[in-house]
């Protein structure tokens, strides 16, 4: 038997020495002595300082120091973690960064913009997703996407995630040409089509969503709305259903921004006799919504007006019947006015043209004053 030493802990028998375990009692003993922690070599510099390097996890890094017992501080609290290492996020991959952007976001941001964040991730850049940051021609990148004949607003909206990305890891955000997107401001209907589609749509199982969106409705709110929000000649948007990114709906007690949650009059007398008595007010899917208001303004020769169309409809009438900006913007709930001024508060087509018109007539009768003038027989 090896040389032993005055006995166990806990039940005093002798045990062998450096033996972790009683083989009496089994209970743990006190464990060798650990080794002294070991620490890279240093060099030192003509200022009299200590440089050396350290691997952490992986990657290399500097460390500096005035003095030997500095140097050794600094080490120990790079390999716990008091100090934090300074990392080189241009190193990583681009697919591991948006990975990181989109994983830390998910359950802060809207169900539905992490969709389409999961929707960029899988199907864009592909060729340099693999590639480390620091490795990829960024230019190059968005030309690929050109050639691909992706649409300028969607290259746009990838790029977007890319320079969120690349921020919220500190990472500089390349400076890249972006191609231009075509200024549009969709379809919508006039003040005299609205009159044409509400009479064409009467009856039919999206006639209810319809005219909610007349009502300036989005598509997330109207799938939200039930009919215990909807009294007293008023509806209160409180809420929304998003589509969640595994493509599923996903319920909101907020609204797509502060303004959103907002209280409507009911403007158009029909919808009334459409609200039912209980549960939700819209039950067609996105889909079949979408597709029937289409078939009914192609029917009736109207521009093939979305749902989301139907919204800009509301703000091309309410501008055409003299509404103020603030009224638009609060009984609407878009956020500022910028927007409302850049895409939806457009005069419609009939007013423009009433416009014009009114200067051709200006213009033809001056022209034909003149005329008479100079035809005119001299008196003299």
């Amino acid at each position: 038997m090896k040389k032993t030493r005055d006995g166990c802990r806990f039940c005093r028998k002798e045990i062998p020495q450096g033996a972790l375990f009683c083989p009496w009692c089994g209970e743990k003993q006190i464990g060798p002595k650990k080794a002294a922690p070991k620490y890279p070599a240093f060099r030192v510099l003509a200022d009299g300082s200590l440089l050396g390097q350290l691997m952490v996890d992986g990657q290399r890094t500097t460390v500096k120091a005035a003095t030997e017992e500095e140097y050794r501080a600094r080490i120990d609290a790079l390999r716990t973690g008091v100090l934090e290492l300074k990392r080189h996020p241009e190193k990583r991959t681009l697919e591991s960064v948006l990975r990181a952007y989109i994983d830390k976001n998910d359950g802060v941001l809207s169900p539905a913009t992490i969709r389409g964040y999961e929707i960029i991730y899988n199907n864009r850049f592909k060729s340099c997703m693999k590639k480390r940051v620091c490795d990829i021609d960024f230019q190059e990148m968005i030309q690929e996407e050109v050639r691909a004949k992706r649409a300028p607003k969607s290259t746009r909206n990838a790029w977007g995630l890319v320079s969120s990305s690349f921020r919220a890891a500190g990472i500089p955000v390349p400076d890249v040409n972006l191609p231009a997107v075509p200024e549009s401001d969709g379809d919508f209907l006039d003040y005299e089509q609205i009159q044409t589609f509400l009479a064409a749509i009467r009856g039919d199982k999206a006639e209810t969503a319809a005219l909610l969106m007349l009502h300036s409705l989005r598509m997330s709110e109207l799938r939200k709305l039930t009919a215990d929000q909807v009294g007293g000649g008023m509806i209160h948007v409180r809420g929304a259903i998003v589509q969640g990114k595994d493509n599923k709906p996903v319920e909101k007690q907020t609204n797509k921004n502060r303004t959103s949650r907002r209280d409507i009059p009911i403007m158009i007398p029909r919808l009334e006799d459409l609200i039912p008595a209980s549960g939700p007010v819209v039950t067609i899917a996105p889909t079949t919504m979408q597709r029937r208001i289409k078939d009914v303004c192609r029917a009736c020769g109207l521009p093939e007006c979305s749902p989301h169309d139907l919204r800009r409809s509301f703000a091309s009438l309410a501008k055409h019947l003299g509404w103020s900006p603030d009224t638009l913007k609060a009984v609407g709930g878009w956020s500022n006015m910028e927007t409302v001024n850049r895409i939806y508060a457009k005069l419609a087509q009939q007013d423009k043209n009433k416009d014009i018109e009114n200067m051709r007539n200006y213009y033809e009768i001056t022209t034909s004053c003149e005329k008479s003038a100079n035809s005119a027989p001299d008196s003299t």
